[in-house]
């Protein structure tokens, strides 16, 4: 069984209670996203087949949306022992137990061997990392030649993201997290700077009605 890794300020945001909270979100609120996002994954890395890894995986959504329309194998990673005790109820729901498998794991220390994964995903959890070079240095590490990685955030569309906002602002919530519209050239001179340190030479930041990501390859 993996050991529990502490190191994060963010575990703490996960116990049982707050995990069920997020749960309900992303289960019911957040639940048409994860196909829409899982279809503009595959649009741009056309990965099918070897092992996925997600990272910051929550309840596994976005991993299961992928194995639904793929032939991959996944690890969905997360801090929190609370959210993947959650992830494998909605594993085991969908019938993927054999193709899903969760594991505790922080992102800058990812607890899997060199060039293992054909693909890395991650849906909203790159604004809890502590250093996204060291993150990303991880991901060059873990993709083997050819791999690919999308990761970032996002509601998958601008008419999902006004759904949604709405949805949550029913549900009593202080809502504000639309995609953004604009992308400033600092941001571009950032990613520049984290890509290089992290050895990627081939990549592309998105930013559009999907959501921000980053698209790299190994």
């Amino acid at each position: 069984m993996p050991r529990r890794i502490l190191n994060s300020k963010t575990f703490r945001k996960f116990d049982e209670e707050k995990a069920r909270e997020y749960a309900v979100i992303a289960n019911e609120v957040f639940a048409p996203i994860y196909p829409v996002i899982a279809a503009q994954i595959m649009a741009r890395c056309n990965v099918g087949t070897g092992l996925c890894i997600d990272v910051g995986t929550g309840t596994a959504n976005l991993a299961i949306a992928l194995a639904k329309s793929t032939s991959l194998n996944f690890c969905v990673m997360d801090l929190s022992w609370d959210i993947l005790d959650l992830a494998r109820e909605n594993i085991g729901r969908e019938g993927l137990a054999g193709r899903v498998s969760p594991v505790a794991g922080d992102v800058h220390r990812i607890p899997f061997q060199d060039g293992i994964a054909s693909l890395v995903v991650s849906r909203g959890s790159m604004r809890f990392w502590r250093n996204r070079p060291a993150a990303f240095r991880e991901f060059a590490r873990i993709l083997r030649p050819g791999g690919k990685g999308y990761v970032g955030g996002g509601l998958g569309s601008s008419v999902l993201a006004e759904e949604i906002s709405q949805e949550m602002i029913r549900r009593g919530a202080e809502w504000q997290n639309k995609p953004k519209t604009k992308f400033r050239k600092s941001d571009s001179a950032e990613w520049e700077v984290i890509m290089e340190k992290a050895g990627f030479s081939e990549y592309e930041v998105i930013c559009d009605d999907s959501g921000t990501w980053i698209y790299f390859e190994k």
